[in-house]
Order: C-alpha cells, then sequence, then structure tokens
C-alpha cells in the first residue's frame, strides 16, 4: 500500500499546531504585570494634506511647539479607563471642541473599524488607533489643508 506524500505532509503539520496549542500559559499575563498602570504618548508625526500632497507631508519636525504635546492613557485592570492631553506649547488643538482639563473617563471602542478612543458618556471619538498607533485628525483655518497626528510611546 502506497501513502501519499502530500497526505503525510498534511498530518504531520495538523500534529505540530495541535501541540503548540496546548499550553495554557501562553495567553495568560504574567503575575508581575500591573493591572493598573499609565503610558504617555508624545507626537510622533504631524502629517499636512493637500490637494497635491495626498500622502501627507510630516511637518512636526519643522516646528519645536510639537514637542511639548503629551497624550496620557490611564489603564485600569488593563484597560483603557481615561485619558489625559497636556496641549504644551501648542498654540491650537486639534479639536472641534473643548476637552476639560486633567482626566477624562475614556474607553477604546473596539467594535469600530478603526478602533476609536471615546470619552465616557458620550459621543466623542478623541482619538482612532489604527496599524498600532494613535491619531488624531484634524483641520484648521484653511479648508484647503488637513493634519493628522500621530502618537507614540514615550514610556521607553
Amino acid at each position: 500500500m502506497k501513502i501519499n506524500k502530500s497526505i503525510i505532509y498534511f498530518l504531520l503539520t495538523v500534529s505540530i499546531a495541535f501541540t503548540g496549542c496546548e499550553d495554557e500559559n501562553r495567553t495568560l499575563m504574567s503575575n508581575d504585570t500591573p493591572g493598573d498602570y499609565d503610558i504617555q504618548y508624545g507626537l510622533f508625526h504631524v502629517y499636512q494634506y493637500d490637494e497635491v500632497n495626498i500622502n501627507g507631508i510630516d511637518i512636526a519636525s519643522k516646528l519645536d511647539f510639537f514637542d511639548s504635546f503629551r497624550l496620557t492613557l490611564h489603564y485600569t485592570d488593563n484597560r483603557i479607563s481615561g485619558v489625559t492631553f497636556d496641549n504644551g506649547e501648542v498654540p491650537f488643538l486639534p479639536f472641534g471642541y473643548e476637552i476639560p482639563e486633567g482626566r477624562q473617563e475614556a474607553y477604546l471602542n473596539t467594535d469600530a473599524v478603526p478602533n476609536e478612543l471615546r470619552l465616557k458618556g458620550s459621543e466623542t471619538v478623541v482619538a482612532y488607533f489604527e496599524k498600532g498607533e494613535f491619531i488624531i485628525p484634524f483641520q484648521l483655518d484653511c479648508s484647503a489643508l488637513s493634519y493628522k497626528y500621530t502618537f507614540k510611546s514615550i514610556n521607553q
């Protein structure tokens, strides 16, 4: 009786795949990992878009005041529970609404694509989470230009 090589490879692959799934500890967090913590983010890019530059031009390095903008996410039980903004020396707010000072209760809406960082008790979306980055799109006075902040963690 001749056994087909593809059947042997299939059975071997399946058996290897199942042996990797038996470790129950692979999805558990370490006991040393705190459930409550803060992560501070600084601006990584500030993109300016127009009809010619549809991919955006990074202007963050051209204006020193962008270095002072901070976004802090507060985690409780390993979930986002609040957000704090520090506009620093940036002479404008990226929001079309007023963000109260101090910590605001927030959550990450993972049902939306891209994920939305929302203030609790309102429909306000303050940032989007996409491809591992928090993003805040915004518009200033000139309707021909639009902007987008992207953030990176500065805790490291």
